[in-house]
């Protein structure tokens, strides 16, 4: 019984060892096939970040996702240690298009020093609001990322109120995350948004205006 019970608990072990890597491979590969390296970030994430929306719905990463879908902020999932802070964040590196990204990256979400994986504890800069893609854009980019901090840091940074769009736009990832001696992304995930009917009403509802 006790060989046995060894047995399983080898198996067990080797088996999220190898997911954990096949993880890693995965978020790199993707982000290279959707040119997020070298347009946004020098470094992929060491591993895949785990996005669910709506207690239902788990993100694949690359995937295209409705607005609608999008439009609550989910649960993230990653390898963290509790005793560590992190920063949380979400950009479109493609806004207002992918072709013309004159704004990029647009910052969707900011949360920083949070304690472990319990962002609802951290300290947010930007709240979240989902993708609202222009009409006409195309496809557009989403990244989420997680940075490790050193410890529990003070920002500079003033909190955005969402209708704020000159705080929102023109966002520098790597140039804030180096700002505060952060490294490569410990964890992140990419989907994809485009326009549709829902978004004048997520207008509406984020800046209180149509299209």
């Amino acid at each position: 019984m006790k060989l046995l019970w060894l047995s399983l608990l080898f198996v067990g072990l080797w088996c999220s060892s190898r997911c954990q890597e096949e993880n890693e491979l995965n978020v790199r590969r993707i982000m290279r096939e959707m040119e997020v390296i070298p347009e946004i970030l020098d470094e992929a994430p060491k591993d895949l970040l785990k996005v669910n929306y709506d207690n239902t719905m788990d993100i694949e990463e690359g995937k295209m996702y409705t607005p609608k879908e999008l439009k609550f902020e989910p649960k993230l999932d990653w390898n963290a240690d509790p005793a560590s802070f992190y920063t949380v964040l979400m950009i479109c590196p493609d806004a207002p298009n992918r072709e013309n990204p004159m704004y990029r990256s647009w910052l969707h979400w900011l949360v920083v020093n949070v304690p472990g994986q319990d962002v609802m504890k951290g300290q947010p800069i930007s709240d979240y609001f989902g993708p609202l893609p222009p009409r006409n854009s195309g496809l557009q980019r989403y990244l989420l990322l997680v940075y490790q901090q050193s410890d529990r840091m003070d920002f500079d940074e003033k909190r955005l109120e969402l209708s704020n769009v000159d705080g929102h736009k023109n966002f520098d990832v790597q140039k804030f995350t180096q700002k505060y001696g952060m490294g490569a992304p410990v964890a992140g995930n990419i989907l994809q948004s485009k326009w549709d009917e829902y978004v004048p009403e997520l207008m509406r509802m984020v800046y209180g205006v149509g299209e």
